[in-house]
C-alpha cells in the first residue's frame, strides 16, 4: 500500500467522518434539547461559541492526537496542528448554529401584545398594535473591559419599557412583555478615573436625549431575548422598576429590516467545512508518515519534541510502529492505583465550577461578589483572619474558559509527575505551591479579588522544570525543556499585559523551582526506570 493510500485510509477518510459527526450530532442535540424541547435555558454564548470550541478539543485530544502525530515532524507542529483542527470543528460548527437559531425561529402575528400569552411561544413575533410607556422604565447601568489587554471600557446602558396594548392600561400596573433598549459607547481604558466619569455622564445624557427623540415604534418585528448576559441585564433593568408586574418577563429586542432577510447566507456552511477540512487533507498528503512511540510515558513527553530524531534514535526498539494508529488512551481520567490525585483534582475543580454555575451564578464568567463568598483570595479578608481563601482560592475559577484551561494544564503537568512523584508527594506539591501562590498573590495586590489553579499549575511545572534541567542531556528532555521555557516565558510576558495575576503564577513557579531541586534527583532515577522498562505504576514513590 503506497503512503498516499494510507493517508487516505488512516487519516483522511476517519477525518472526515469525524468533523462531520462532531457538527452533525452537535447541531442535532442543540436542535432538539434547547430549540426543540427547550430543555435547559443555557446562555446564548455558551452555546452558540464555547461550548463547540470547547467539545471540538475532545476529538482532537482523544482521537486525532495519533493522526497528527504521523504527520507531525516537531512537537511545536503538533500543537498547531491541535488548534488547527479543533477550529476545523469548531468554526463551521459556529456558523452552522448561528443559522439554525434564526433559521427555525418562527414568526408568530399578534394582534396586541396580551395576546403573546396565549400563543405558541417562538423567536419572533410580529405585533400590529402596541403602546410603549416611556415614562415607565427599568434602567440597569454598566461597565466593563474588553480587548487582549484590557484596552477598552465599555459602558452600558440597558433600558426595559413596558409594552403595554393602549395608553390607558398604565393603571393597571401589569404589562404582558417588555421592550429591550441596549445602548453603549467604548472609551480608551487608559483614561483616568476623572475623565472616564466625564464621558460616563456625557454618555448617560447624550443618551437620555436620542431616547426622548425617538419613537421607538418603527420596528419591522420583534425577537424574544434569549438567556445572555445582555437578557441579564435586561432582567435586572425590569427588577428596579416598581410600577409594572408581569408573570412572566419576556423580553423582546426591536428588529428593522425584512423578516426574510434575518439569515445569514447558507453558503457559508459549506465553505467554512471545506475550507479548514481542505487544508488539513493537504497538509496530510504533503507530509511524510512518521513513527508514533507507543510506550505512555514517553509518548506524553514526546508531545514537545522532533518526532524524527527520536525515531533514529530508537529504531531497534519495538515499541515503535509506522502505519496505523495506536490505540488512544481513554483512562486519563479514570482514579485506578498508582494515578489518584491528577482526576481527583480535576474533579474538584470542576465540580466547584459546575456546583457555582447550577447555583445560578453563571457560566461563562462569576462576579467578583460572588467569588468572594465561595471562598476567593481577597487581601483585606485573608489577613484578617480568614486564612483558608488561601486554600478555597485555588479551586475556584472565574468562568468556562478560565477552568478548560486550568484544568488542560493540569492534566498535562499533574499527570505526568504523578507517574515520577506518587500520589501523595504530588498532592503535598501542589498544595504547597498553591498556597504560596495565593500568599504572593496578596503581598502583590491589596485588594484584588483572585482564583484559579493557575498558581499551583505553574508550581508543578517548577517541578518539572527542575528535573528537565538535571536531564537536560537527555534529547528528549532537552526537546521538552525548551517548549517549556518558552511557553512558560510566553505565559508570563502576557500575565504583565492581560490583567492575569502574574503574582500567584511567579509565587506557584519559583516554589515549583525550588521544590523540584530536592526532588529532581529521585524523578531522574524514576524515569531512566521507566525508560529501561521498569513498572509504570508510581505507587512505590508514595
Amino acid at each position: 500500500m503506497s503512503q498516499l493510500q494510507e493517508k487516505f485510509r488512516h487519516i483522511i477518510i476517519p477525518s472526515l467522518f469525524v468533523v462531520v459527526g462532531f457538527i452533525g450530532l452537535y447541531t442535532f442535540l442543540h436542535w432538539l434539547v434547547f430549540i426543540r424541547l427547550e430543555l435547559i435555558p443555557l446562555d446564548e454564548d455558551l452555546l452558540l461559541f464555547w461550548l463547540p470550541f470547547l467539545l471540538s478539543w475532545v476529538p482532537v485530544l482523544i482521537w486525532f492526537r495519533d493522526k497528527i502525530k504521523m504527520v507531525a515532524a516537531t512537537g511545536t507542529r503538533e500543537l498547531v496542528l491541535q488548534l488547527f483542527l479543533a477550529l476545523s470543528m469548531a468554526i463551521p460548527t459556529i456558523v452552522v448554529q448561528h443559522y439554525l437559531v434564526s433559521a427555525t425561529g418562527k414568526l408568530t402575528p399578534l394582534q396586541t401584545i396580551s395576546d403573546i400569552g396565549s400563543t405558541p411561544k417562538t423567536k419572533y413575533y410580529s405585533l400590529k398594535n402596541c403602546y410603549l410607556d416611556k415614562e415607565h422604565i427599568g434602567v440597569q447601568h454598566a461597565v466593563d473591559v474588553s480587548g487582549r489587554s484590557d484596552e477598552h471600557f465599555n459602558m452600558h446602558l440597558y433600558l426595559a419599557l413596558p409594552i403595554l396594548d393602549k395608553a390607558a392600561d398604565t393603571a393597571s400596573h401589569v404589562c404582558a412583555a417588555w421592550y429591550a433598549i441596549h445602548y453603549s459607547e467604548t472609551l480608551d481604558n487608559d483614561l483616568s478615573g476623572e475623565e472616564k466619569e466625564a464621558a460616563y455622564k456625557k454618555f448617560i445624557n447624550e443618551t437620555a436625549d436620542k431616547y426622548e427623540k425617538d419613537s421607538l415604534t418603527g420596528f419591522s418585528y420583534l425577537e424574544r431575548v434569549p438567556v445572555s448576559e445582555a437578557g441579564k441585564a435586561f432582567q435586572k433593568a425590569i427588577a428596579s422598576d416598581k410600577t409594572f408586574t408581569s408573570s412572566d418577563n419576556i423580553i423582546l429586542r426591536p428588529r428593522f429590516g425584512t423578516f426574510e432577510d434575518r439569515n445569514s447566507s447558507p453558503v457559508w456552511m459549506p465553505l467554512s467545512f471545506l475550507l479548514f477540512f481542505g487544508v488539513w487533507a493537504c497538509i496530510v498528503v504533503y507530509s511524510p508518515l512518521r513513527k508514533v512511540p507507543i510506550n505512555e510515558l514517553d509518548t506524553e513527553m514526546h508531545t514537545m519534541k522532533e518526532h524524527q530524531q527520536y525515531s533514529q534514535e530508537h529504531q531497534h526498539q519495538p515499541q515503535q510502529r509506522t502505519g496505523g494508529p495506536r490505540k488512544p488512551n481513554y483512562d486519563v481520567l479514570k482514579i485506578r492505583k498508582g494515578y489518584v490525585v491528577t482526576p481527583l483534582l480535576i474533579y474538584i475543580n470542576v465540580g466547584v465550577f459546575l456546583a457555582m454555575a447550577v447555583s445560578g451564578l453563571g457560566v461563562l464568567s462569576f462576579s467578583a461578589e460572588d467569588l468572594l463568598r465561595w471562598g476567593a483570595d481577597f487581601r483585606p479578608y485573608t489577613v484578617n483572619g480568614q486564612w483558608w481563601r488561601l486554600v478555597t482560592s485555588m479551586f475556584l475559577h472565574g468562568g468556562l474558559l478560565h477552568v478548560a484551561m486550568n484544568m488542560y494544564g493540569l492534566l498535562f503537568a499533574a499527570g505526568l509527575l504523578e507517574r515520577l512523584l506518587g500520589s501523595k508527594k504530588l498532592l503535598i506539591v501542589y498544595m504547597v505551591t498553591g498556597i504560596v501562590a495565593s500568599l504572593a498573590s496578596i503581598a502583590w495586590h491589596p485588594a484584588t479579588v483572585s482564583v484559579g489553579a493557575s498558581g499551583a499549575i505553574f508550581g508543578l511545572f517548577g517541578v518539572l522544570l527542575a528535573l528537565l534541567i538535571l536531564d537536560r542531556k537527555n534529547d528528549l528532555s532537552k526537546g521538552l525543556l525548551m517548549n517549556m521555557l518558552f511557553w512558560t516565558g510566553i505565559n508570563l510576558t502576557l500575565g504583565f499585559s492581560a490583567g492575569i495575576d502574574n503574582a500567584a503564577h511567579i509565587g506557584g513557579l519559583v516554589s515549583g523551582l525550588i521544590i523540584g531541586s530536592f526532588l529532581a534527583p529521585g524523578m531522574k532515577r524514576k524515569l531512566e526506570e521507566l525508560r529501561r522498562g521498569g513498572p509504570a505504576s508510581p505507587s512505590n514513590q508514595d
